[in-house]
């Protein structure tokens, strides 16, 4: 359980620096800051991403060797979870600004990057 709590808890720091960022960038970029859905965003993602820890810590030692499979399905959930509650909101008006792409992006990939090497540290003890 400690292990779960401390990569919880990394996940969480970079995930809220990495939005502290992307909310600078927005502002000095003249864009309307919390649009787009980006707190659901980061949110969601980082949800998401411990959902996806937790189960992986939690698969018992015979499934070692599945893990990258379990880890590529809770990518899927990721990627549905876009499609559930972003892209028809994104695509109200026809099209999918970058800012919309990245309101997205930039949290799925700080939650996908800090998972993976999580997960690679825990399978190479």
């Amino acid at each position: 359980m400690k292990e779960f709590i401390r990569f919880s808890l990394i996940i969480l720091t970079v995930c809220s620096i990495t939005f502290g960022l992307h909310l600078v960038v927005l502002h000095f970029n003249n864009q309307a800051i919390f649009e787009n859905r980006i707190i659901l965003a980061y949110a969601g993602n980082y949800v998401i991403a411990i959902i996806i820890l937790l189960i992986l810590l939690k698969a018992p030692k015979r499934f070692k060797n599945s893990l990258g499979f379990l880890f590529m399905l809770g990518s899927g959930f990721k990627f549905g979870f876009f499609f559930l509650c972003f892209y028809g909101y994104y695509l109200i008006d026809g099209d999918i600004s970058r800012t919309e792409f990245f309101a997205f992006f930039i949290p799925y990939s700080a939650s996908l990057i800090s998972e993976t090497k999580l997960l690679i540290n825990k399978l190479s003890e």
